[in-house]
């Protein structure tokens, strides 16, 4: 199916919408800069970051490649309860700040199986 065409895609006979955003990129920065003003008033900027709401079907190496593309990273660690199941947040460590910070500007809005990801400074 092509995306101009007036019959509607289907994924595993599901119906795929698809729609632009229509956000301009001249306030791309501005929102930026807001996110990083937020994340500051939630403590310091470091290293370390703490990621809440995290969809208990996400394993560690998943966190770990979303991250990863915004720099090396020191240590992914997910706590786990009683039964084994993790606890729904996780520490996320890079080698760097800027790097964290850079990943705390792109996945501010970022969802990960449906759930919105909270990142604050650890």
């Amino acid at each position: 199916a092509h995306a101009t065409s007036k019959t509607p895609l289907r994924v595993d006979e599901h119906v795929l919408q698809l729609s632009l955003s229509g956000r301009k990129s001249a306030g791309a920065h501005q929102r930026t800069q807001t996110v990083v003003a937020k994340a500051r008033g939630k403590g310091k900027p470091s290293r370390k970051m703490i990621v809440r709401n995290v969809p208990f079907e996400a394993s560690k190496k998943e966190l770990r490649n979303l991250f990863t593309a915004f720099g090396e990273l020191h240590s992914v660690r997910v706590p786990k309860k009683q039964d084994g199941t993790h606890r729904g947040f996780a520490f996320i460590e890079f080698l760097s700040k800027q790097e964290a910070i850079a990943a705390m500007e792109a996945l501010a809005n970022t969802h990960l199986y449906g759930r919105h990801l909270v990142l604050e400074w650890a």
